[in-house]
This record gives structure tokens, C-alpha cells and sequence, in this order.
């Protein structure tokens, strides 16, 4: 999610539209406890190995705390799907393509990547563009331009990063004309938008969960372990 640029821009959304990181950090807190499992789970085979009652207790002890990272993380996935209910999607990307578009660094990318890869434009549709900071700044070829090349139907070859529509003059064209219909993506962002941020942060907590499950089968098969590790030594030491 963090590193493919179609999932990642979901955290960015997220990130700025109220400055807060956390979804981002719940994310790399998934990839630091995957890691821990793999480790532990070193610690367990050893444990096992060697008959060694420590090393299980260190490994149940080490489950527990990644249970609750898990848990965290599916909550977190939750708690972030309703971020964006109701018109709070609408809402805001409608602003970011009126006012913040061209005129914030960040938001430039950000719109840009996701017009692309939803084949959408704007929050509501091209016209959130109209009179914008965009259509008031910006004239690409010479003329005006009434939506971003990213708003465009894009060539094989073009990729969020380098944007290439089919029809060059796309963004001259005057809103839904013939013409403009034909190049242009004239669907808004937020119903595409919300629909696949809704997949992403339920199969987000649906992995959170899924892990912790399996933890909680892992906490099972040490304590059993630990059991019988107690029983071999108590055998061995009375037959000694």
C-alpha cells in the first residue's frame, strides 16, 4: 500500500486532509509487526528445539503485544473509514480542484494521481474547475485552459507521473462540447474515490483482524508447548 503509487495516494489524502498522519503510521505498523512475527516466530522454533521454557515465555509474551498491534490496526482501518462519510469526500475534493489545485505543491500530485487512475475530474465534475485558481492562472498553448491535462483520456504510454492524453488540446475545450466529451473524463472524483477508499480500509482491518486470529492460535500452541516442556523436565528429573 505504502510503496504501489495507485493505494498509496490514499494516505496522502488522508494525511492532509486534516494533518493527520496516523493511517500512515498504521500502515508502516503493519510492516514493522509482520517483520516481529517472522522474528518471534525464530524465537519460538528455537524455544521448541531446544526445550527451552524461557524462550517460549519470551514468545508467548512477544504474541501478546503483537495481538495488540493487530487489533490496533484493524481499529485504526475502522475508525478511518468514516473520515470520509456523508459529503466529507464530495466536500473536499471539490475544494482542493477549486481553490488549493496549481496554488498548494502538494495538492498538485495529489489531484493529479487520482484523476488518473480513477479516469475521473474534480470533486463533483470538470466544472469545479470553472473560475478556479487553475482556469484563472494557467494558460497552457497559449489559451485557456479549463482542466488540468490529468482530467484528460490518457494514451497507453501515460502514467500519473507523466501525464499524456490522447488529444493534446484536450484542456482547451470549452466544457461538454462535443469535443470536450470525447477527450475529457467528465465524471467527478468522490463517488469513484469513496467507493474504492471504502474496499481499501475494509480489507485494511479485515487483514488486521485476520492476523490477530492468528495470533491468538499461536498464544494457544505456546502455553500447550510450555505445558508439556514443564512435564518433560519434571519426567526427566524424577527419572534422573
Amino acid at each position: 500500500m505504502i510503496l504501489e503509487p495507485k493505494r498509496s495516494y490514499i494516505l496522502d489524502l488522508v494525511d492532509f486532509s486534516e494533518d493527520d498522519p496516523l493511517l500512515r503510521f498504521a500502515a508502516y505498523a503493519s510492516i514493522v509487526t509482520g517483520i516481529s512475527t517472522l522474528l518471534v516466530g525464530f524465537l519460538a522454533c528455537c524455544g521448541a528445539i531446544k526445550a527451552e521454557r524461557c524462550m517460549v515465555v519470551s514468545f508467548l509474551i512477544f504474541l501478546v503485544f503483537i495481538f495488540f498491534a493487530e487489533i490496533s490496526i484493524g481499529v485504526l482501518g475502522i475508525l478511518y473509514r468514516e473520515k470520509f462519510t456523508g459529503d466529507r469526500m464530495e466536500v473536499y475534493l471539490s475544494n482542493m480542484s477549486h481553490n488549493r489545485y496549481y496554488r498548494d505543491k502538494w495538492v498538485l500530485p495529489l489531484m493529479d494521481t487520482i484523476q488518473f487512475y480513477q479516469q475521473c475530474c474534480g470533486g463533483k465534475g470538470p466544472m469545479d474547475y470553472y473560475d478556479s485558481y487553475w482556469y484563472i492562472t494557467n494558460t497552457m498553448h497559449g489559451t485557456r485552459s479549463f482542466v488540468p491535462p490529468s482530467c484528460c483520456k490518457q494514451s497507453q504510454e501515460g502514467r500519473a507521473w507523466s501525464i499524456q492524453p490522447i488529444d493534446p488540446m484536450c484542456t482547451t475545450y470549452v466544457y461538454y462540447t462535443t469535443s470536450f466529451n470525447n477527450s475529457v473524463n467528465i465524471q467527478g472524483c468522490h463517488e469513484r474515490l469513496q467507493h474504492w477508499f471504502n474496499e481499501q480500509t475494509i480489507l485494511f482491518a479485515a487483514i488486521g483482524f485476520a492476523f490477530a486470529a492468528f495470533q491468538i492460535i499461536g498464544m494457544c500452541v505456546s502455553v500447550v508447548l510450555w505445558r508439556r516442556i514443564n512435564d518433560y523436565l519434571y519426567v526427566d528429573s524424577y527419572e534422573r
